[in-house]
């Protein structure tokens, strides 16, 4: 007589759950992204430091951690554990930016609570290893994209909210709520734990030193490094030179966000379709030909903004692209080595961008300004030529 085991039915949870919690994790950690370099100029902080606290400064620790972390993850298999340590972090962190009294306490805690970025490849990371092989691009779009989608609309309230509640204060404790939110939604999924226990440097030198995984990280970091010229400063060049309120800069900012996360999801099922490195070629070149064309617009606020979203959208196709490329370049085992290269690269751009932003608006104007970041983001789209085919 024999018997027959029944299989549990598949089920979507783990990764709706794994999508709502990594949507939540980004508005909290970017709901205040509008209001804190304009609340850092308003503290005396330079233009400089201004833009460096929305990406560059949290990006330090990032760099500093992303390695070890992606390496702790693929050696021990406990990638929700280590994402459920960074949200607790960024609960933390988030409060003390509420009781911040200097620019000089903003930057620390900014900087400090850039531990969280250090977490949040394992997102993509996990999401690699519930899909299936054929759907991998659009899982990682999925929640790649949920979290810029959190950030974006969360930054779309944030003003209203500030002046709804007298300040910028009850903004950042506000997103310390929602990371917790986030962190009780991620305690329950389930995670296969996909383990390398034996890692050696040897291993981790040959997942970083795969075509598709050097490349693709050099490529993405100069395309970014010329974004970072524009989206820090978004809320600044808003406020300061075409005078609009918080109001309508965080709504830009949102917006902008927004187009991070809808983009996201838009380029997954294509990269799927065309491939990493097709997509990415043909959506870089294209957001560097738009930044080209900002220059001429910048008369008009509108018209400045909605080319940037556009820029945006096509650029946000290095977070499913690069992701995609890497993890199919590498042995499962070192997927999330492999995707904590991109994320380094990420990283290294929003600092160079983040610090480079606020000064070069400051010594040589806007438009020329533009005009570098449009130059640097078409080598970094030419570079694209050079990804393999995977």
């Amino acid at each position: 007589m024999s018997s027959t085991t029944i299989q549990p039915k598949p089920t979507l949870l783990p990764a709706v759950l794994l999508a709502v919690s990594a949507l939540i994790a980004g508005a909290g950690f970017g709901i205040y992204a509008p209001l804190l370099a304009v609340h850092a100029l308003e503290m005396g902080a330079s233009e400089a430091i201004a833009t460096a606290m929305i990406l560059a400064l949290p990006s330090i620790s990032a760099l500093i951690l992303l390695l070890p972390i992606g390496i702790v993850a693929d050696k021990t298999g406990r990638r929700k554990e280590i994402v459920a340590i960074g949200l607790v972090l960024g609960i933390i962190f988030n409060a003390l930016l509420g009781i911040a009294r200097s620019w000089t306490e903003l930057a620390i805690y900014r900087t400090i609570a850039g531990i969280v970025f250090a977490f949040t490849s394992l997102y993509l990371a996990m999401g690699v290893l519930i899909a299936p092989p054929e759907r991998r691009g659009t899982i990682i779009a999925f929640l790649g994209g949920s979290m810029m989608l959190g950030m974006g609309v969360s930054q779309l309230f944030a003003g209203m909210i500030a002046a709804a509640l007298g300040g910028y204060q009850p903004v950042y404790f506000l997103a310390a709520i929602l990371t917790l939110i986030s962190l009780l939604l991620l305690l329950p999924v389930r995670v296969p734990r996909v383990q390398l226990p034996a890692m050696k440097a040897s291993d981790v030198a040959a997942a970083w030193s795969a075509r598709g995984v050097y490349w693709t990280a050099i490529a993405i970091c100069i395309y970014l490094i010329g974004w970072n010229l524009m989206y820090p400063s978004l809320s600044i060049v808003l406020s300061v030179i075409y005078g609009a309120p918080p109001e309508i800069y965080s709504l830009a900012m949102g917006v902008a966000s927004i187009m991070l996360g809808v983009g996201t999801y838009i380029w997954g099922p294509v990269v799927d379709k065309l491939g990493g490195r097709r997509s990415l070629i043909m959506a870089i070149l294209a957001s560097a030909i738009v930044t080209f064309i900002m220059y001429p617009a910048l008369g008009s606020m509108w018209a400045y903004t909605v080319l940037f979203w556009i820029v945006t959208l096509f650029g946000v196709v290095g977070m499913p692209g690069t992701s995609y490329v890497a993890s199919r370049s590498v042995r499962p085992e070192l997927v999330s080595v492999a995707i904590t290269a991109i994320f380094f690269a990420i990283s290294i751009a929003s600092i160079v961008g983040g610090f480079a932003a606020g000064a070069l608006i400051a010594a040589v104007g806007l438009g020329t300004t533009i005009l570098i970041a449009a130059v640097i983001e078409l080598i970094g789209g030419l570079m694209m030529f050079g990804l393999p085919k995977v």
